[in-house]
């Protein structure tokens, strides 16, 4: 099994020389070296943007982060300005630009980087990929689901913990959203139409809450950052971590608000166990940087169903659980390792 990094060195190169060929461009630098070889992440979400420039193996040389626009067009130029931005700190430093992945929410085409039914960013639908071409043409530009992008960062980032021989791994995130991302024998898995993973949308809690999708009862009405902020009004940044120590103290709301989301979670991650059954489940998004008081409200929920059940006990689900990477930007580092795989895929078909 690879180390951190080591899953990219190899696609790096073989990708560095496809680009060679397709442009005939030596990336030399003026004393002779050969110019290092860069990609472009970015992630972009319901409340912020984030952008990366990694090497080959998956290190972060550079990167920025601001909160998100919202509609078609201020989210297509907020995008565009950051690539700009950190396609110019490449220039400067000497580093040949060789792709550019973005993750995004929403329904994706990943052939034609078709963005729809990004609810959460008020998307209805628009050509992403087409439109940062316009201003930085002659560079491969790769369009992921945001969450699946963060899967595949991290994939990449936790190396030898999510082996490849142990099963699917699969990124639950607890974003503004509600979703999951599954990586499976280093592809990220799309299903038929590209929406594998969008778990949110399973109308199956019981207070039937109203989903901007249009139903009543999905997940992502308990399970989410803006459901905890609706349940739980708060001023502070994170409400989460708010809501778990006024339920320790003793507050008897704050408890019952606390138990409809941990339950919505746990039942989030049995819909995975028993759908994908992947070896191991990491825990991201802005909800997950509780840390561990959230897996422990977690856990203990799956002990108590796994204490009536012994089919749930079977599952053994607190031991396949942990934490996402929290120092490291995995949405958008993975958003371009995406960019170097897809690469590496597409020179391999030719």
């Amino acid at each position: 099994m690879m180390r951190n990094g080591e899953r990219l060195t190899t696609l790096e190169r073989e990708v560095a020389d496809m680009a060679t060929q397709r442009t005939g461009q030596t990336g030399l630098q003026p004393d002779g070296s050969r110019a290092q070889s860069v990609y472009i992440g970015i992630d972009i979400g319901g409340t912020k943007i984030e952008g990366v420039i990694i090497d080959g193996v998956g290190t972060v040389l550079e990167s920025r982060r601001d909160d998100s626009d919202h509609g078609d067009t201020a989210v297509a130029e907020q995008i565009v300005a950051l690539i700009a931005q950190l396609s110019a700190v490449a220039t400067r430093r000497g580093w040949a630009l060789a792709g550019i992945g973005v993750g995004i929410p929403g329904t994706i085409d990943a052939q034609t980087g078709e963005v729809s039914n990004a609810v959460n960013l008020g998307i209805a639908g628009f050509n992403l990929r087409d439109r940062i071409a316009e201003e930085i043409p002659d560079t491969p530009i790769r369009i992921e689901n945001d969450v699946n992008a963060a899967a595949f960062g991290a994939w990449t980032v936790l190396g030898r913990e999510c082996a490849d021989d142990q099963g699917p791994m699969v990124l639950l995130n607890f974003g503004t959203g509600l979703a999951c991302g599954i990586v499976s024998g280093g592809h990220v898995y799309h299903g038929s139409t590209g929406i594998a993973g969008e778990i949110g949308h399973i109308p199956v809690e019981p207070h039937r809450y109203p989903c901007k999708c249009g139903q009543q009862g999905c997940l992502e009405t308990v399970a989410s950052g803006s459901a905890v902020a609706r349940i739980w009004p708060t001023d502070a940044g994170y409400p989460l971590p708010e809501l778990i120590r006024a339920a320790a103290h003793g507050d008897h709301h704050a408890h019952e608000c606390l138990a409809t989301v941990i339950h919505g979670m746990s039942t989030a991650i049995m819909i995975i166990a028993m759908s994908v059954d992947p070896g191991t489940i990491v825990l991201g998004g802005g909800l997950a940087k509780t840390g561990q008081p959230l897996l422990d409200a977690i856990t203990t929920d799956l002990r108590d169903r796994a204490r009536s059940s012994s089919f749930v006990a079977s599952l053994e689900l607190p031991q396949r659980l942990m934490l996402a990477p929290m120092s490291q930007p995995i949405g958008a580092i993975g958003a371009a390792a995406v960019a170097i795989a897809r690469q590496h895929a597409d020179s391999s078909a030719q």
